[in-house]
């Protein structure tokens, strides 16, 4: 279970609990290895943070969100990582290497986003929400 804080918009921290249910049993499937629920979970997950970084990237928008281009960067970076990881696993089929990186590069990722970007932008968000 990945330890990281909740924020100031609701929607974040219920799209911040499904991703760690998902990230969660995404590593149990890995244990017992099969491939093709992995494979759905891995899409899902994907999908998941697609919309979610979308919804994100929305109301930093529209609420001028001074850092938004920062934070939408590091939005495409992880993407495409993750886009990156879920290829190799089609193609390679490597539990020990996506288990690795599901540990290790996004456990360390998520909790680091949430504590830093996401707890500034929603707070920044919730205020001008509520100043409008």
């Amino acid at each position: 279970m990945l330890n990281y804080p909740q924020v100031a918009l609701e929607f974040m921290n219920r799209d911040h609990a499904e991703f760690v249910a998902q990230h969660d049993k995404l590593l149990g499937l890995l244990a017992t290895p099969a491939d093709t629920q992995v494979d759905e979970l891995l899409k899902e997950l994907l999908q998941h943070t697609r919309n979610h970084f979308a919804e994100e990237e929305r109301l930093m928008l529209s609420t001028h969100f001074p850092p938004y281009r920062m934070h939408q960067n590091e939005h495409a970076r992880v993407l495409t990582d993750m886009e990156n990881q879920a290829a190799h696993w089609l193609t390679s089929r490597d539990a020990p290497a996506l288990q690795q990186w599901l540990t290790s590069v996004v456990a360390i990722w998520f909790v680091n986003h949430v504590s830093t970007m996401d707890l500034v932008t929603a707070q920044f968000i919730s205020a001008q929400t509520k100043a409008g």
